[in-house]
């Protein structure tokens, strides 16, 4: 069985209203089983003079209270609604706007109403939760708390004034005793309107002793807080000085004096010296104490400045965890703000076991939820090992293997992706002229001026050059595709028995009408990704357009300076040379991680394994490595 504990929070009356809170349990067992424990906060924004306000409040109190325990009949979820709704109507004409923000605990159920702007909320394992924000009818809900829940009831000038990321910090432990303990503060400060009020409710375990703390007052008159002598403070030092004093000289061994005729200026001379030692010592002492104190009053007021910014990164981040795969774009917002109130922290050059906790979860939690991995790039081979003066302009992958190839010294090496056994697959004495490089599992194909070849001991055209000017190609499913740029078309050759390919067809659909000027690579994983300056990136599918845009990327890409799919691989990649980094999208474009490194700087291409979890970037005399995280 449960019970609640509470405590109320309410600014002092003045001309902008005034709020109150009631709270009360029936002494008769059949009737606190039938209604139940009520609960609730009311607030208005007119003021009556003198003891007008305190008298107008009651009324509406004991109007509400009446009307819910007083018909012997009716569930409580109806009485709740109906007498909300009539003290809302009697009272709202002639008092101005009556807020009610008002619950009942009944047989393990809790009801609420609320009307005129007032709000309902829940915190339940550090979720914080709206159950009713009104406006200005009556609206009701029901639901079965849990042990540890809190409830907040407040009216809307509360939460006008108490930021939300406060409201859920202070509910997501503790005691209510502890939350009105740091809600009271805010409210009672110059300026803040009197229909401010709320009531924090938290629910136990039937062992837990009831609580319901009685809310800050304001000062008045009567009750001026006593105003100390501005040397009160020193004195308490000086006082505390001679005590300690006092303590110390009784374990000084006493030394006996004995005066002798003749020696009382010996005697009045021992004594300065004594009376001298002593105030340098209190001197001493009070300096010390002046100096401790100063140093903790500093400790204090740097605690006061970042703790309240520490719980609520700690909860933000906590929350982001959460989120992370319901939802990542909530989820990386409460991260970053959370990273950015940590560097607040910094600053403050702290030193607190909290701080380096929260640091920790941060570096920890970062790849999981942003998708940001510092890379560490390994040497995956070096190619000028395998052919002298070797360097790599060009890059592409298929059956396991990464071929590259080295258009000025006319030449095409092959490398196994698992065990990087490599080899030449043909040199200058095969290769005359060449401008791209295409491959489907160990057939390796190039762009020559006439048109295209397979190349390896020998080679052997296989398609003639019936495009104009500078084209791309790229082999898929057993077909060969060539993207003419100046033609602004897509040709495909559909493979044939014997290393052979059928004639050209246009591969866009008639109705699509396209402009490839300034193309500067694709990539292929069944639809097609023509890639443009400026990160402008095209996709085909069917030989028709379809809706594609990058988001999601933070900071954003200015140029994408290579991209390669692959119907193998899940995501796109994409070198980013300015930013140093790889950027992972999905097929739609969305953001889903990115990896940086100054080396990425040196890439001139990629290729992409998920298979074995590699990234492999082409320097141009090597080929390195960055280990897949993000999967």
């Amino acid at each position: 069985m449960l019970r609640i504990t509470s405590a109320k929070v309410t600014a002092a009356p003045g001309a902008s209203g005034w709020a109150q809170v009631h709270e009360f349990t029936p002494e008769d067992v059949e009737q606190k089983s039938a209604r139940g424990q009520l609960i609730a906060v009311i607030g208005t924004d007119k003021v009556e003079e003198g003891i007008g306000t305190i008298a107008s409040g009651r009324e509406i109190i004991g109007r509400l209270h009446e009307e819910y325990y007083g018909p012997t009949e009716g569930k409580p979820f109806d009485l709740l609604r109906n007498s909300t709704q009539k003290v809302a109507e009697e009272f709202g004409e002639g008092r101005g706007n009556v807020e009610i923000a008002a619950c009942v605990f009944v047989g393990g159920v809790i009801y609420s109403a609320a009307s005129g702007g007032a709000e309902v909320l829940i915190c339940r394992d550090g979720a914080l939760a709206t159950i009713l924000a009104s406006d200005g009818a009556v609206i009701t809900a029901s639901g079965y708390p849990k042990v540890g829940d809190f409830m907040l009831l407040a009216t809307k000038a509360f939460f006008q004034k108490i930021p939300i990321d406060i409201i859920r910090t202070v509910l997501s432990g503790g005691s209510p005793e502890e939350a009105a303990e740091t809600l009271n503060p805010l409210i009672h400060v110059e300026g803040v309107n009197g229909n401010l009020g709320a009531v924090v409710m938290k629910f136990n375990n039937e062992d837990a002793p009831p609580i319901f703390q009685e809310p800050i007052k304001p000062e008045t008159q009567s009750e001026k807080p006593r105003i100390l002598p501005k040397d009160s403070s020193m004195n308490l030092i000086k006082q505390k000085a001679a005590v300690l004093f006092n303590k110390f000289r009784g374990r000084i061994p006493k030394r006996s004096i004995y005066i002798k005729p003749g020696m009382r200026d010996e005697v009045t001379s021992q004594s300065k010296k004594m009376t001298f030692s002593v105030g340098v010592i209190l001197l001493v002492i009070l300096i010390v104490s002046i100096g401790f104190g100063i140093r903790q009053k500093g400790i204090n007021d740097l605690k006061k400045k970042y703790q309240g910014i520490l719980q609520i990164a700690q909860s933000e981040v906590d929350e982001a965890i959460a989120l992370a795969s319901v939802s990542p774009d909530r989820s990386r917002e409460l991260f970053l703000d959370s990273e950015q109130k940590l560097k607040e922290i910094q600053n403050l050059k702290v030193t607190d076991p909290k701080v380096a906790d929260l640091q920790k979860k941060i570096e920890e939690s970062k790849g999981a939820i942003l998708g940001e991995y510092e890379a560490a790039p390994t040497l995956f081979l070096d190619l000028s090992l395998l052919s002298s003066g070797f360097t790599g302009d060009t890059v592409s992958a298929s059956g396991g293997n990464v071929y590259i190839l080295d258009k000025q010294g006319k030449r095409v090496v092959s490398v196994a992706i698992d065990s990087k056994k490599s080899k030449v697959v043909a040199g200058p004495s095969v290769i005359d002229s060449v401008t791209d490089l295409a491959a489907y599992q160990d057939a390796v194909y190039i762009l020559a001026a006439d048109g295209i070849y397979q190349v390896g001991i020998g080679k052997t055209k296989v398609i003639d050059k019936t495009w104009g000017g500078d084209a791309l190609i790229s082999a898929f499913a057993g077909n060969m595709y060539v993207l003419d740029i100046s033609g602004n078309a897509i040709y495909r050759y559909t493979g044939q028995a014997g290393d052979s390919f059928g004639p050209q067809q246009k591969w866009l659909s008639t109705s699509t009408t396209a402009n490839f000027s300034g193309v500067t690579g694709w990539g292929m994983d069944g639809a097609i990704y023509v890639l443009f300056p400026n990160t402008k990136i095209l996709k085909y599918s069917l030989g028709s357009p379809q809706s594609f845009s990058i988001s999601g990327i933070l900071p954003e890409i200015g140029n994408v300076d290579a991209i390669y799919a692959d119907p193998d691989n899940v995501y796109i990649y994409l070198l980013d040379k300015a930013g140093k980094r790889v950027v992972v999208i999905d097929k739609k474009g969305s953001y889903k991680a990115q990896y940086t490194n100054d080396q990425i700087a040196e890439a001139k291409s990629l290729v992409v394994s998920e298979a074995q979890k590699e990234i492999i970037l082409l320097t141009g005399d090597k080929l390195l490595s960055i280990e897949i995280k993000h999967l």
